[in-house]
């Protein structure tokens, strides 16, 4: 009796792994063709980000503090003029330290240095050049950069999207008919890393300078930035 459960036992067993085996053993493989669909959209930025600095040296620290933050008031007030919100100017460093100078040999102290730094992003870009030339009047010492961009760059990227994976259906239907073949559904979609791509995008870095009241500013070209996309995608045959 105890023979006859094993054997039952072994052959329930055996019957199981059987079931789990086919279960998991791969189908064969159908025709497929591989493509990779590439979108791309090119438009003129929308946004601009202003980086900037305030310099103060003085005999003492006190005194430099005092004529950055002056400087900086004017700044702002600038800003608000130029109705820029308030969540769109971002301090991005204080710092403060002594000056010094190299003379025979020694280190001769020459007074304080406070410096501040300011991101102003600016959602109208016709207000870039009038800004840059108010900001060196009332207190910016440089201007680092200015970097262009969109307010909405998932859409541009949805579209560049979009657009590849339109291109690689039509790469992968023209393959197909081109071969003799039907384009079946897609099985297997993964995207790649995209960035955005600038054209023609600057960046500035300069020293302020005044500019005559009235001597108008001459107006910044941005040029056009693209954002791309990448994806590779497999497709049946029929």
């Amino acid at each position: 009796m105890k023979n006859t459960l094993i054997a039952v036992n072994v052959l329930i067993w055996l019957v199981a792994f059987s079931v789990t085996a086919c279960a998991h053993e791969p189908a064969p493989e159908q025709d497929h063709i591989s493509v990779v669909g590439v979108g791309e959209i090119e438009q003129e930025p929308d946004q601009a980000i202003v980086n900037v600095s305030i310099n103060a040296k003085q005999p003492n620290l006190p005194e430099a503090k005092k004529l950055a933050d002056d400087k900086y008031r004017r700044v702002l007030a600038v800003l608000n003029k130029l109705a820029i919100d308030e969540k769109h100017i971002k301090a991005t460093r204080v710092s403060a330290q002594p000056e010094y100078e190299w003379s025979n040999n020694k280190q001769i102290y020459k007074g304080e240095r406070v410096s501040r730094s300011l991101s102003i992003t600016v959602n109208d870009l016709e207000k870039v050049s009038p800004l840059m030339q108010a900001l060196v009047e009332n207190g910016v010492s440089t201007i680092d950069a200015i970097n262009t961009g969109f307010q909405d760059p998932k859409a541009l990227q949805e579209k560049a999207l979009a657009a590849a994976a339109d291109d690689a259906k039509t790469k992968a239907k023209f393959l197909a008919e081109r071969l003799g073949r039907s384009l079946g559904s897609a099985y297997l979609i993964s995207e790649n890393n995209n960035r955005q791509q600038p054209v023609g995008r600057p960046q500035y870095s300069m020293m302020a300078k005044s500019v005559s009241a009235d001597q108008a500013p001459p107006p910044e070209m941005f040029g056009t930035q693209k954002v791309s996309a990448t994806v590779n995608v497999s497709f049946n045959l029929l």
